[in-house]
């Protein structure tokens, strides 16, 4: 629970195929009691038995979600550089200067980015957010969080007046790059429709589809 007003950034994930409804549907109690919209996420062998449980709290099927992975770098190096892109890595008290583009590049509100990427979450070990910028105007955003084994990718945002130049590649190649540089041994991510193709690119394969389940408004 983020406390944001977005469904996808507060909810319930089930990673288990064995898993207890009740214990899910409780857990889904405890967000809808913040009032703020929400999601229920399962991998797809647990999701028939979810089908249920969302429609009676009049949740809706939003989409699948790829969830990929990379687990082999080697092809990162092919995506940079990007002529004329200089990507450098953002101070936490620069916070905002993601969350605009980030707004920017989805297309959507700015005060939720605002609320979520503050300089505290920049400043978290293992938190690497960068930009791209092109004759000095930012271009492209994008974050990177290496815990343990992996490096998970987020928010990569190109405003449209930048797009199908390469940029969100290369920043993502980056992010990939300095997580495994890290230590890092694989990479993931849920990627939306429009970036699928720029992370099949970079050596990303599906390896599940996840359902989404929404609830814009909460039960009283």
């Amino acid at each position: 629970m983020t406390g944001v007003s977005v469904p996808t950034l507060n909810g319930v994930w089930v990673g288990e195929a064995d898993l207890e409804a009740g214990l899910v549907a409780a857990l889904l109690d405890q967000v809808a009691a913040t009032r703020l919209p929400y999601c229920l996420q399962a991998r797809p062998d647990a999701a028939e038995q979810l089908i249920e449980l969302a429609a009676t709290r009049g949740m809706t099927m939003a989409r699948q979600i790829p969830l990929m992975v990379l687990d082999d770098p080697s092809s990162l190096g092919a995506m940079l550089p990007v002529h004329g892109l200089v990507i450098r890595e953002l101070q936490p008290a620069e916070a905002d200067h993601h969350a605009r583009l980030a707004a920017a590049g989805f297309e959507a509100p700015v005060e939720p980015f605002l609320q979520l990427m503050t300089p505290p979450i920049l400043a978290l070990p293992g938190v690497r957010c960068y930009i791209g910028e092109v004759d000095g105007e930012p271009a492209t955003t994008g974050l990177g969080v290496t815990i343990g084994p992996y490096v998970a990718i987020f928010n990569v945002a190109t405003p449209p007046a930048h797009r199908r130049r390469g940029f969100a590649a290369a920043l993502t190649a980056r992010a990939v790059a300095d997580g495994f540089a890290g230590g890092a041994r694989w990479a993931w991510l849920q990627s939306s429709e429009a970036g699928h193709t720029v992370y099949e690119r970079l050596g990303f394969r599906t390896v599940s589809n996840w359902p989404c389940w929404l609830a814009v408004s909460t039960h009283p």
